[in-house]
C-alpha cells in the first residue's frame, strides 16, 4: 500500500516579507489566499514569524506537553458546562485527539485557576 505525501504549508508573515503589505493590496490579497487555501486543503500551516524566540516556541511546546501528559483523572477535573470548554479526549472515533477549552485564558485569574486545578502543588511556569 501506498502512502501519500502530504507537505504542510509554510506561509512567511517574517517582518521582511510582510515589509510594504497595505491592506487590500494585491500583496495583501495574495497572502490571504495563501491562508485560506492552506487551511481548506490541510487545515493546517505552519507559519514563519520571526519576531517570537525560539527559544519561547520551545518553552510553550514543553509547557503543553505537561499539561497532555498529566493523568488523565487529572485532566477529567477540568470540567465546565459549555459545549467543548471542558477537557476532551480518549475519544474512540478521534483518538489521538485531546483539547482543553479554558474561559478567558489570556487573563492571569483564568490561567491560574487552570493550573491550580491541574496541578494543585503549584506550577507557576505553566501560567
Amino acid at each position: 500500500m501506498a502512502v501519500a505525501k502530504v507537505e504542510i504549508p509554510f506561509l512567511d508573515f517574517s517582518e521582511e516579507a510582510l515589509t510594504g503589505l497595505e491592506v487590500k493590496s494585491e500583496k495583501w490579497k495574495e497572502l490571504c489566499n495563501q491562508v485560506r487555501e492552506a487551511c481548506e486543503t490541510h487545515g493546517v500551516f505552519f507559519l514563519v514569524y520571526d519576531k517570537i524566540p525560539s527559544s519561547l516556541r520551545e518553552e510553550m511546546f514543553g509547557a503543553m506537553k505537561a499539561l497532555f501528559d498529566l493523568p488523565e483523572e487529572t485532566k477529567n477535573r477540568h470540567v465546565n458546562p459549555k459545549p467543548y470548554r471542558s477537557y476532551l479526549g480518549k475519544c474512540p472515533v478521534v483518538p489521538f485527539h485531546e483539547s482543553f477549552g479554558v474561559d478567558d485564558a489570556p487573563t492571569l485569574d483564568a490561567s491560574q485557576a487552570f493550573t491550580t486545578l491541574m496541578w494543585p502543588e503549584g506550577n507557576p511556569s505553566f501560567w
